[in-house]
């Protein structure tokens, strides 16, 4: 796992902002060879060999024996690796006819609001898909942030953010009263979908860290192994917590930079 920062940061340390401070972060992903899983290995040879250029986007692989050969796995190995790479978009299989590696995702740059927020800088090319809204639910850290007893019920909206189609981060909003949706999108946690009284939260705290994603935020951001870049925002209204709001970002996909000022 490595986090960037002015380009020389090669350890990743949470870290605590009460205010944001002018930076840039650049995290990403490098694929690691650690896995004890023969195909998961194959993949990340591949998956590199296609990140570096070998395998140019429209480009067909080789057939899957002589990969098995390159690769050094079994040729029934070597079939599960390229599913792997199938289910993150990496390459396309089909009947007949050799695997062709797909266009890479575009990488995407977002920005931190001076209230916190995650704002890309491409907004032609966004979208999301709703995964939960207004459920009732238990998080003891969402309630502890919120000063609320361990055991009270939340409101949760969930959403997978998409730009181009892809999944580049999810974000779950936790809230003691339920949010207004304004215009009846169930999206509250995408800024500038933020709607009701998070849109008067005077103030805010975020707490960043990276760490590997759970197998749920794999399969909603469609990939393997991934490393993510938490963000957990709680806002405040008349110095009263009003919002918990965990963002999850695909870290190789993404340019963050955060600044100061409105």
């Amino acid at each position: 796992m490595r986090q960037i920062m002015h380009g020389d940061a090669d350890h990743v340390k949470e870290r605590a902002f009460d205010h944001m401070t002018k930076e840039q972060w650049l995290v990403r992903q490098d694929v690691g060879m650690t896995s004890h899983h023969p195909h998961e290995r194959a993949a990340a040879a591949l998956r590199a060999d296609i990140t570096a250029g070998t395998y140019a986007a429209g480009a067909e692989l080789p057939g899957q024996r002589e990969l098995a050969e390159k690769y050094g796995v079994a040729q029934n190995t070597m079939g599960q690796a390229l599913r792997l790479l199938e289910a993150e978009g990496l390459v396309e299989m089909a009947p007949r006819r050799r695997t062709r590696v797909l266009q890479a995702f575009p990488h995407l740059e977002v920005r931190v609001s001076g209230t916190g927020h995650l704002q890309p800088v491409d907004t032609e090319n966004l979208g999301h898909a709703d995964l939960r809204a207004g459920t009732r639910v238990t998080n003891q850290q969402a309630a502890e942030a919120l000063l609320l007893p361990p055991g009270a019920r939340l409101f949760e909206n969930q959403a997978v953010l998409l730009h181009a189609g892809t999944p580049w981060a999810t974000q779950t909003l936790l809230t003691a009263a339920k949010p207004d949706t304004g215009n009846g999108t169930h999206a509250v946690t995408v800024a500038p979908f933020v709607t009701g009284a998070a849109q008067q939260e005077s103030e805010h705290r975020s707490r960043w860290s990276a760490r590997p994603a759970t197998v749920e935020e794999n399969r909603q951001l469609r990939g393997h192994g991934l490393t993510v870049l938490e963000i957990r925002r709680v806002g405040y209204v008349q110095e009263r917590p009003n919002s918990y709001l965990l963002t999850v970002v695909r870290a190789d996909r993404v340019t963050i930079r955060t600044e100061s000022g409105s």
